[in-house]
Order: C-alpha cells, then sequence, then structure tokens
C-alpha cells in the first residue's frame, strides 16, 4: 500500500515539477512517512523515479496495444479519426500519469535522458505501427492519395504529439475537441483522394 502510494504521489509531483523540482522528502511527507522509509521500497529517487516513468510507458503501450488488436472494420477516415478520440479518453482516464509522461519526455533530466528516449521509441514503434497499418489499408481501397507511407505516417504522427500538447493547454474538453475534429479535417482534406 505505502509502495503503491509513494509511486502515485511521485508521479504526480515529478509531473508537476520535473524530476529536479521535486524532493523525496516532498513525497514522503505527503504520503505521512518519514524520508528514510522511501529506501525501503526504492532504492533512490532514480528508482521511484524510473519505476513511475516504466508504469506510464507500460500503460501507454498497453493502450497503444490495443489500437493495433483493434478489429479495422471501419472505414480509414473512421479508423484514423478513432485513434485521435481514444488518444483523448486514454489522457482524460489518467491525467496524471500522462502529464507525469509527457513532461519526462519533454524535460527528461539530463542523466536519464537516454533511458527515457529508448523507453519512448519503442512505444512510439507501436503506435507508428498502428497508423502505418490503417494508412496502407486506405492506400490500397482508394480513400487516401497514393504517396509515401511514410509521409502520410508522420504527417498524422505531428497530429497525435501537437493534439497531446493542447489536450493539457485547455481545460475546456468543447474547445479540446473542436481543435481535434479542425486538424483531422485539414489532415483528411490533405490526404484523401477525392
Amino acid at each position: 500500500m505505502t509502495k503503491n502510494k509513494l509511486k502515485e504521489v511521485a508521479m504526480r509531483l515529478f509531473g508537476e515539477k520535473g524530476y529536479d523540482g521535486t524532493a523525496l522528502s516532498e513525497i514522503a511527507k505527503e504520503v505521512g512517512v518519514k524520508t528514510p522509509a522511501i529506501y525501503a521500497f526504492y532504492a533512490s529517487k532514480e528508482d521511484l523515479f524510473m519505476t513511475a516513468f516504466r508504469e506510464a510507458m507500460e500503460a501507454y503501450n498497453a493502450f497503444t496495444h490495443e489500437l493495433t488488436e483493434e478489429k479495422q472494420e471501419l472505414s480509414t477516415r473512421e479508423s484514423l479519426y478513432r485513434i485521435l478520440v481514444r488518444q483523448c479518453e486514454f489522457y482524460e482516464k489518467s491525467p496524471e500519469l500522462n502529464r507525469f509522461a509527457l513532461r519526462s519526455l519533454l524535460f527528461p533530466a539530463s542523466f536519464l535522458k537516454e533511458t527515457i528516449e529508448q523507453a519512448f521509441l519503442e512505444s512510439d514503434k507501436m503506435l507508428t505501427k498502428a497508423i502505418e497499418d490503417r494508412i496502407v489499408q486506405g492506400i490500397e481501397n482508394g480513400s487516401l492519395k497514393d504517396r509515401p507511407v511514410e509521409m502520410l505516417v508522420d504527417s498524422f504522427l505531428n497530429l497525435t504529439d501537437g493534439l497531446s500538447m493542447e489536450y493539457f493547454y485547455y481545460s475546456s474538453k468543447e474547445l479540446y475537441m473542436r481543435k481535434l475534429n479542425n486538424a483531422f479535417e485539414m489532415y483528411w482534406n490533405g490526404a484523401c483522394s477525392s
């Protein structure tokens, strides 16, 4: 119980203040234990951070795996749009976890940068594959222009990345969904064949 609580509080504080801005004493105080008690569960601040980071990446990987496993019975347009909506649902479900992961990826502690980048690249490969499958399907069925797949995938990934940032900018879901819908329409109009 204490171990999980330490990890949850650490994830929230690391997400708010970053690695360098969060002291173990803050985490311990919020959990209601003395700082040395943390060492019964985690070898160091870095160990606590990386445990939380791995959990965040595992959650994102599970989300991405669900995308790859979804039956592609939807049209290409609906399938790509669904990825964006599912991403929003994932953020809504675990906002602290996602804030922590996003901050860690954008502003990693210098000595953790390489480890964090490797973890991200593994997740990125899975998401890229899920998007690529849908785009290839769209080119094959004629709903997308016959363009280099890499160009269409990279453009869509840039769309997901931009929307990821915007999710944390806006407190209004209505405003966020307007931006999501408008951005997707622009992407689709540029990528579709008709």
